[in-house]
């Protein structure tokens, strides 16, 4: 093998100004299924038994964690053979190579595969048929067990900003494991969109006590694909003080969810969350949606100034105010979101047409083939027409932002 010195540098030559203060807004654990009972425990057991049934690539077996990390590893290596993928020790190498201070970083095993058995547990016998008995139950088992995971790594360093997962079935559960997680020392957690956190809207008061408690840890309330079945299977969105006194129509209610929610779930659950003035009661929470693309943002902002500016048009006469909001919805965008991009995507379109570059970060998917092979090249160099403090801004202080000290 050449000697690491002679081979490409891992970061392209315009981003080198910025290494040690990249901040990755979308990573992955990504362990084996040989290696999950050694990582999270016996309780895993018939989880592992599930997937070497199937043919899901995180199947396949690896003995180690120990592929060189050089810039052919890093790049063009994905999934559990990756430098890194689920030694944690070994991932904060990566990302001294690759110029990362921080990275958030999702499940890509139990975590991710227990949420998505969460939503299809009852209504999909044949999904992880070997599984019996209370298989939801069976579900929140593997989330808490990644939790536990997420817990020791993010003890370990705080440049490994662990996601953990937030599902419980009512909001006092919700809570409590919100609450063991900051306390434990994890900074983000994800709720899944296509579910109502504890059974009940974003926008409802019973979750003002976990957005200040996400407030004041400075921790961000995440999104992310993987867990969005069942979207809009109920009603319940709209079932908030915020949402009550509007006219209904022959066709649809006119309550300004229904009018501004479009089909995908996570702008739903942050259309609900402006328009329900969550951000106008809790000005500092930080919400980041990663990996759901981001070619959606700019249209969603001026949707819900449309409807916010023609709001009392559809509300009852008796109504004072329209929304609980004092400023734009757009301004709430603006102020309390960031969004990851895929490498693909059309950042500097997305800049040129809505003027909001605050709003996107850098992400490599890693260690996942989804974040393509050159990403920091890719995004960087379509930001290379602009001023260099719009890179500054995707790379840096953008995804700062998900990620603070």
């Amino acid at each position: 093998m050449a000697d690491i010195d002679t081979l490409p540098h891992p970061v392209p030559e315009r981003l080198r100004r910025y290494m040690g203060a990249i901040m990755d807004a979308d990573a992955h654990e990504y362990t084996p299924v040989n290696m999950w009972e050694e990582q999270f425990g016996s309780v895993v057991r018939p989880f592992v038994d599930a997937h070497l049934d199937s043919k899901m690539p995180i199947r396949a077996h690896v003995d180690a964690d120990d592929a060189p990390i050089d810039a052919d590893q890093v790049w063009n290596t994905k999934f559990a053979k990756a430098p890194g993928a689920f030694d944690f020790d070994r991932r904060l190498e990566v990302m001294d190579y690759t110029g990362v201070r921080r990275q958030l970083i999702f499940p890509g095993s139990v975590g991710l595969y227990g949420a998505s058995f969460f939503f299809r547990a009852e209504g999909f016998p044949d999904m992880y048929r070997g599984i019996t008995g209370d298989r939801k139950a069976y579900a929140l088992q593997m989330i808490r067990a990644h939790n536990d995971f997420a817990l020791r790594v993010a003890r370990a360093s705080d440049r490994l900003r662990m996601v953990a997962v937030a599902l419980a079935p009512d909001v006092d559960s919700l809570i409590a494991e919100v609450k063991r997680l900051m306390d434990g020392g994890v900074r983000a957690v994800w709720l899944p969109s296509a579910a109502l956190p504890g059974g009940v809207s974003p926008a409802h008061p019973d979750l003002h006590p976990l957005w200040d408690m996400l407030q004041a840890a400075d921790a961000p309330v995440l999104a992310h694909v993987g867990a969005d079945f069942e979207f809009l299977t109920t009603a319940k969105w709209r079932d908030a003080p915020a949402f009550v006194g509007w006219k209904a129509g022959e066709e649809f209610q006119m309550d300004p969810w229904t009018l501004s929610t479009l089909h995908l779930p996570v702008q739903n659950f942050l259309a609900t969350m402006v328009l329900g003035g969550v951000f106008e009661a809790f000005p500092n929470l930080r919400f980041g949606a990663c990996e759901v693309t981001a070619q959606w943002v700019g249209p969603l902002a001026q949707n819900l100034d449309f409807w916010h500016a023609n709001s009392r048009k559809f509300s009852l006469g008796n109504m004072e105010g329209a929304l609980p909001i004092r400023l734009q919805p757009s301004d709430y965008i603006r102020r309390n979101t960031r969004f990851s991009i895929f490498d693909i995507e059309p950042v500097d379109t997305y800049i040129e047409q809505f003027a909001m570059p605050e709003l996107y970060c850098y992400a490599s998917d890693y260690p996942h083939p989804e974040g393509g092979r050159a990403p920091m090249a890719d995004v960087s160099g379509k930001l290379a027409k602009f001023d260099e403090s719009i890179t500054r801004k995707v790379f840096v202080e953008n995804g700062s932002w998900l990620l603070p000290d």
